[in-house]
Parts: C-alpha cells; sequence; structure tokens
C-alpha cells in the first residue's frame, strides 16, 4: 500500500510545507548558474567553462548513485564499474578537448569525442562482463540497469559538456539551455494551475497524472519567452550574442531552437517519472530540499541538451 501511495504521488505539485525551502533551493540554483555563466564569459581561453563542467560531472555522479539506489537491483561489482565510468566520462573528454585547442587542432572536436565513446564503452564492456564474472551476484537485470545508468547518468550528462566547450556560440547555447528548462517547468506549472480546469486532458495519466496537455503547451511558451530572453541579452552584452549569418533574424533561430528544446525537456521529466513510478518512489534522492533528488531537478536538462547540441549544429 505505501507502494502504491507513493506512486500515485509522484510528480504532483509539492504541498505548501514544501514551498519555502524549494524557493530557497531555487534561489541558490539561481545564484549558483549566474555565477557559473558570469565565470564562463569573464575568464579567457576556456577556463571559465570549468565551472560548468564540474557542475556536470556532479550532476553525472550525483544522477548515477541515485539511480542505481532506486532501481536497488546492482551488485557491488557492477555499482563500482558504473560509477568509475561516470566519474571519468567528462573530465577525459573537457581534457582531451582543452589538450588539442591548446596543440592548435582545427578539429579537437574530433579526438575529444573519440575518447568520450572510447571510455564510455570500455567501461559498458567491464560491466557487462560482470555478468560472466561476478555471476553469483550478477544477473540480466542488474547488467541492463547498470549499462542504461552508464547511458542515462554518464553518456547523456556528457552532452552537456559538448555544449559547454562547443567552438562558437557555446555562452548563448548554455545560457539558452538552463534558461528554457526553467521557463518550461515553471509555465508547465502555471498553465496547468490556471487552465487545467477548464482543459483537463491529461499528458500521460499513467506516468504523471497531474500533467495536463495545456500545461505542455504552457511549457512550450515558456521556452519561447526564455528564448526572447536570451535574445535580449545577446542584445545588449555582445559575449551572449548569437553568432549567425543565415537569412533569418536571430531572434527567429532561438525560437525555433526552443521549440524541440521545450517538447524534449518535459518528455525528459515524463520520463524520470516513469522510472520513479516504476520503481515506486516519490523522489530519486532527498539532496535538493523541496525538489527531492539531483535527477529530480535535472531531468528535463538531460534530454534538453541533446535539442540544444544538435539545433545549434544545424546553424553552425
Amino acid at each position: 500500500m505505501q507502494q502504491k501511495n507513493n506512486m500515485q504521488t509522484a510528480g504532483s505539485v509539492p504541498p505548501k510545507e514544501n514551498m519555502k525551502a524549494r524557493t530557497f533551493t531555487a534561489v541558490i540554483y539561481v545564484v549558483v548558474l549566474v555565477g557559473l555563466i558570469a565565470m564562463k564569459a569573464c575568464v579567457p581561453s576556456g577556463y571559465g567553462a570549468i565551472g560548468f563542467d564540474i557542475l556536470f560531472w556532479l550532476i553525472s555522479l550525483a544522477g548515477a548513485f541515485e539511480f542505481m539506489r532506486a532501481m536497488n537491483c546492482i551488485s557491488r561489482a557492477q555499482w563500482w564499474c558504473t560509477m568509475v565510468t561516470c566519474a571519468l566520462i567528462i573530465p577525459t573528454f573537457v581534457a582531451t578537448k582543452m589538450i588539442k585547442e591548446a596543440q592548435g587542432d582545427p578539429q579537437a572536436w574530433l579526438p575529444s569525442l573519440l575518447v568520450l565513446m572510447s571510455v564510455s564503452s570500455l567501461g559498458a564492456m567491464v560491466t557487462a562482463a560482470m555478468l560472466v564474472f561476478d555471476f553469483d551476484n550478477s544477473n540480466l537485470k542488474s547488467t541492463t540497469a547498470s549499462l542504461f545508468c552508464i547511458l542515462y547518468s554518464g553518456v547523456l550528462c556528457s552532452v552537456s559538456s559538448n555544449i559547454n566547450h562547443m567552438d562558437s556560440n557555446s555562452l548563448a547555447a548554455i545560457t539558452l539551455m538552463f534558461c528554457i528548462t526553467v521557463a518550461v517547468d515553471t509555465f508547465a506549472l502555471v498553465f496547468g494551475k490556471l487552465l487545467g480546469r477548464f482543459f483537463p486532458l491529461k499528458l500521460a495519466p499513467h506516468t504523471s497524472p497531474n500533467k495536463t496537455v495545456v500545461g505542455f503547451i504552457g511549457g512550450i511558451v515558456g521556452g519561447i519567452l526564455a528564448a526572447i530572453v536570451v535574445w535580449g541579452i545577446g542584445y545588449g552584452l555582445p559575449a551572449f550574442r548569437l553568432e549567425y549569418f543565415g537569412k533569418l533574424h536571430p531572434l527567429v533561430v532561438l525560437i525555433l531552437i526552443s521549440i524541440p528544446t521545450s517538447i524534449l525537456a518535459q518528455l525528459g521529466d515524463l520520463f524520470e517519472s516513469a522510472i520513479k513510478r516504476g520503481c515506486g518512489i516519490k523522489d530519486m534522492g532527498k539532496l535538493l530540499p523541496g525538489h527531492g533528488g539531483v535527477l529530480d531537478r535535472f531531468d528535463s536538462m538531460l534530454f534538453a541538451s541533446v535539442a540544444i547540441v544538435v539545433c545549434f549544429m544545424v546553424i553552425r
């Protein structure tokens, strides 16, 4: 019965007594984010980007820990293989990229991407090998969960570091990613609360019963408004300005990018809700008061980062 109650509350709006803690955590989040953006914009030679790399690395590690704890089926050997792999993916990518750039390699992204793929693949193979060499404790379920954790908390999180080290538009892209994920979450909640009673059609009733289609539309509206804000910031601060030489107005480009990013951000949130429902838990952790765990806060970012990196590659 307790499991059923937890599953029913997954993805619900936090009660009023948690709003103070949620607001405090949100303020700290914004302060840290602004500080990292300022560091990236002001520190030369790309070293300012290391602040964001550390953030993404911590998200990857904490996310892997939360995911494996929620699954509660992973053997000790596979747990260590998964954590070590997630701990190495982002640092090896960043180190290779910065070394190659210091050497003047015009295609520094290629060896760094190959290193990222090699570390991920090697870690996945060692983790899978535990099914053979640690067969008393590992099984097909634990192996599948471990490999998925490497993909979800390791590889997918490294996409944000790729954005952080893009050759052009890196600052605009990473600012847009964070602004959209915050705006999508906020406007989806506001639209859902204000208009949900008039348009009660549920978006995914079996996964997140409180989310409505009108809230989903509100999230897209929020993403578009975030794109307008980022364009306004770039208009006043050249460091944030979008480098685009096509026929469309830069504001139109940012709005077009914001739409698939907003959609994927909400799909990431729904996917996380599906994981929690499958595990019978309300939150992935308790590290962030009022928000739950790290994955509860950054689940949208993991999916949104894919849309961001693809869109910015297209316009480059």
